[in-house]
């Protein structure tokens, strides 16, 4: 494919979906049309869409849009010269906006000798990473397996929630404090309505599966102050971040930080009462996701609590991104065709999980639940 030019940028931009056809009501006819999976011997693709609203945005998946945008993402030139370095300005930009020091903050972290250290004392050479952890993503050409992802990942986070309100007044820790209390809140709701009865509402032991830098771990910690929470991450940098940015703070002590494989944690059946996936199945193939969900089911007590936040499919504000912005989203995003069709709640019964239900928890975010029979 030849390098696409600024005209032709120009032109993707003024890209919208396809019109539905005529047979559609005037009032939902854009969100009336069935979607074509990409693999029909897959159970869990979507296949059908509801009246009320369409199951995914129509630029992921086999849709013509999808398309043309994974043509233009596929260029390499156009990839390292305009999509990348484009994606990080607008991140880097929101950020600083609003006060968060985002440069600042990566240097100091990278120059902190202790962090250094941490990170030999937590990596597992022994560890073997998949495939699909090795690729590029975040525009970073080594995924989350270097230092800048790492010393960069907590203002890539803060700024990722203040995208999510950009006309609320709110600070950047306001914006992730809605952002998590509205998952943590999902879990306790949960948990109340299906293992209040055995006494076992309140969590001893979670486990945050890809916890990055800490930021989730910290909050269902902070959430659940009885429970001993472990946060376990695939990059020993951004696990060396979260320790020592954890000394000191409160609950620590019930925090511990390991180098391991979600789809294979090494813990015995039966071990914890919630495992936790938060923002990480889009950045996962659809394999790796069943393998994320069969190995939360294991180690789950019975009656053990699956959840995930992520990137809702259904959300207008999702699907209806303007056409620049989904496609920097796609570009550093390399799984996202497979995440925005697989059927997530059909997936957790597959696994044998039960009461599995889907919640809006903000304009952009679903949290999904599930308990383990």
């Amino acid at each position: 494919m030849a390098f696409i030019t600024s005209a032709s940028i120009t032109t993707l931009k003024s890209i919208r979906s396809p019109r539905p056809s005529s047979s559609s009501s005037s009032s939902s006819s854009s969100f009336a049309r069935s979607l074509t999976p990409s693999s029909s011997s897959s159970t869990s693709r979507v296949v059908t869409a509801r009246a009320e609203s369409k199951l995914k945005p129509d630029w992921a998946g086999d849709d013509v849009l999808s398309k043309l945008v994974d043509a233009a993402i596929s260029n390499e030139l156009l990839y390292e010269n305009v999509m990348k370095p484009m994606a990080r300005r607008t991140l880097i930009n929101t950020a600083e906006k609003n006060g968060i020091a985002w440069r600042e903050e990566a240097k100091a972290l990278e120059a902190n000798p202790d962090i250094h250290a941490a990170f030999e004392s937590i990596k597992d050479d022994s560890l073997k990473y998949p495939e699909y952890y090795l690729k590029p993503f975040h525009a970073y050409a080594e995924g989350n397996l270097c230092w800048l992802a790492a010393t960069e990942a907590r203002s890539a986070t803060y700024s990722m929630a203040l995208r999510v309100w950009p006309k609320d007044r709110i600070t950047a820790e306001t914006a992730q404090q809605r952002l998590r209390d509205s998952y943590t809140d999902t879990i306790r709701k949960h948990r109340e309505t299906h293992n209040a009865s055995t006494g076992e509402a309140e969590p001893r032991k979670i486990l945050d599966v890809g916890c990055s830098v800490g930021m989730s771990t910290r909050y269902i910690s902070d959430a659940f102050p009885s429970a001993e929470v472990i946060g376990l991450d695939l990059s020993p940098y951004m696990l060396a971040v979260a320790s020592v940015s954890d000394k000191g703070e409160e609950g620590s002590e019930r925090r511990t930080w390991v180098h391991g494989k979600g789809e294979d944690t090494k813990y015995p059946e039966n071990t914890f009462d919630v495992v936790s996936l938060a923002f990480v199945i889009h950045e996962c193939p659809e394999n790796a996701t069943a393998a994320l969900m069969r190995e939360a089911h294991r180690i789950l007590k019975p009656g053990g609590t699956f959840v995930m936040t992520d990137n809702n499919p259904q959300s207008p504000v999702i699907q209806n991104l303007p056409p620049a912005l989904f496609t920097l989203m796609k570009s550093t995003e390399p799984h996202s065709n497979e995440y925005y069709t697989i059927d997530v709640q059909q997936m957790l019964r597959d696994a044998g999980f039960e009461h599995v239900h889907q919640e809006q928890t903000d304009p952009r975010h679903r949290t999904v639940c599930g308990s383990k029979k």
